[in-house]
């Protein structure tokens, strides 16, 4: 609310100027716009300098700030000279101008400076929407200023510079607009965005009031520069975002995102409606346009490449994340929750028997205890490998957690299921080199067969192997004990 106060009092002290610069005999007119301007950048020039010399910020947001206060010195010096210039001295004017197209150039260097540092794809789309966008801005600028060569105050080809200078800040304005971010207050960097699209447009407005004969102030130049001074003076109060990355939003769904373009439609409506009148168009208005439309298909392909590029990037993180969330960290193998959902599209399409394993390790709790929980992590590691290469690919195998692995064979009767659990503890019973040191390991393993026909639900299975393993365990290590079949759950 605060801040909608004081932009408020900034549109109506440019509302009050602009009424009052008709009725002022002479140059107060003049006087009048120069002290305010003044008075408001030097304001801005001295918060600024004092945030650039902060600690607490980045040297990249300090150097923003300093180039801010330099920027907005350069502007009050200007408007204090032709201030004197108007009262006393008029050979300070030239330099009070001078000064004041210096500064309105570093404004938007400062704003450059004072946004997130971009690289690669994303460095070279702002430059070509810099660049697109001034093609579009000079279209206007040469239809409403430059094209009158009678009309043009003082020499040309200074008129031409400060154009240029100018279309060129206006642009870097709407560009750093247009790639602000959907989230957050306003910004340090905004403020001095609109502040030089403001000062841009109103110098423009006021070389064509000279073209076309009328007063300085008129069509509301007095109040544009009231206001775009009045403008910097807040974004020396407000804070510089930090730097970040090109966010997908920012890129594509931004509220300004199509700000740029303006100016692009409003140069193709200007060269329509004068085609439709003369019947014929300037050579300049047409390479203008035909430039700034090459620049921007050009930016929407590289737009395109980076979107495409996010979007493979954004795959494969969604792969590794599934990944991660169905596979064991540890050994690789599925996890206890992978498991599950295979094995219940395995017993729902199975037409033949299933059966079920839990294999736990003996003797590793001392491997851990004696070589050290590393040495622990590469048994299972191992043990996982070992158990992997002795299944089929159609087999299921998971770590359950800890030293237990749960196995699901399918299409094998009992005898041969029976026979591929002594095979997987045969192999795990091999020595195994572990941090230099020969270890051995063994398993228990507990097996719970569904029968061809019969219906039942993976926990009730395993939890039918589980009981095998521990009556296993119980029997003595390397043991290998069935599940009795008729204390199957009637339920299940």
């Amino acid at each position: 609310m605060r801040l909608r106060t004081v932009l408020a009092a900034g549109v109506g002290l440019a509302a009050v100027a602009q009424l009052l610069y008709p009725v002022l005999p002479g140059p107060a007119g003049f006087a009048l716009s120069d002290l305010i301007v003044a008075s408001a950048s030097g304001y801005a020039a001295w918060h600024y300098w004092r945030r650039s010399r902060r600690r607490g910020d980045s040297r990249s947001i300090r150097v923003g700030y300093a180039f801010g206060a330099c920027s907005c010195t350069t502007w009050s010096l200007a408007n204090l000279l032709m201030l004197i210039g108007v009262l006393a001295f008029p050979v300070l004017d030239r330099l009070g101008v001078l000064l004041s197209m210096i500064a309105a150039a570093m404004l938007p260097v400062a704003v450059v400076l004072a946004g997130p540092r971009l690289r690669g794809i994303a460095s070279a789309r702002r430059a070509i929407d810099v660049a697109a966008v001034s093609g579009a801005v000079f279209v206007l600028a040469w239809e409403y200023v430059l094209s009158d060569e009678a009309g043009l105050p003082g020499d040309r080809l200074v008129t031409t510079t400060i154009v240029a200078v100018l279309v060129v800040g206006s642009a870097v304005a709407l560009v750093t607009l247009s790639e602000s971010s959907p989230r957050g207050g306003l910004t340090a960097q905004q403020f001095l965005a609109g502040a030089a699209l403001l000062q841009s447009a109103t110098v423009l407005i006021s070389l064509h009031n000279s073209v076309t004969g009328h007063a300085w102030y008129g069509n509301g130049a007095g109040a544009g520069y009231v206001l775009s001074a009045w403008v910097v003076a807040v974004s020396s109060r407000l804070r510089i975002s930090r730097p970040g990355g090109d966010l997908v939003e920012r890129l594509v769904f931004g509220p300004w995102a199509l700000l740029p373009y303006v100016p692009v439609v409003i140069a193709v409506g200007i060269a329509a409606v004068r085609e439709a009148q003369d019947g014929r168009l300037s050579p300049i208005l047409v390479w203008l346009l035909l430039s700034s439309f090459s620049l921007v298909l050009l930016r929407q392909f590289l737009t395109l490449v980076t979107v495409g590029r996010m979007t493979v990037i954004l795959e494969e993180q969604k792969l590794a994340l599934d990944h991660q969330a169905h596979h064991d960290g540890l050994t690789g193998l599925p996890n206890r929750v992978a498991f599950h959902s295979r094995a219940a599209e395995v017993l729902a399409r199975q037409r033949t028997g299933v059966c079920a394993m839990m294999l736990d390790l003996d003797g590793f709790k001392p491997v851990n205890d004696t070589f050290g929980h590393a040495a622990g992590d590469e048994v299972l590691i191992i043990v996982g490998r070992r158990l992997a290469a002795e299944l089929r690919e159609s087999d299921l195998l998971s770590r359950f957690g800890g030293d237990e692995f749960a196995i699901l064979v399918t299409e094998l009767s009992e005898a041969d299921a029976a026979a591929v659990a002594q095979r997987l503890l045969d192999r795990l019973a091999e020595p195994m080199t572990v941090h230099d040191a020969v270890v051995r390991v063994g398993g228990s393993i507990g097996l719970a067969a569904l029968p061809p026909g019969r219906s039942g639900s993976v926990s009730a299975l395993l939890r039918q192997a589980d009981t095998a393993m521990y009556a296993a365990k119980a029997s003595g290590k390397g043991a290998i004990r069935w599940h009795q079949p008729d204390t199957w759950p009637a339920s299940a």
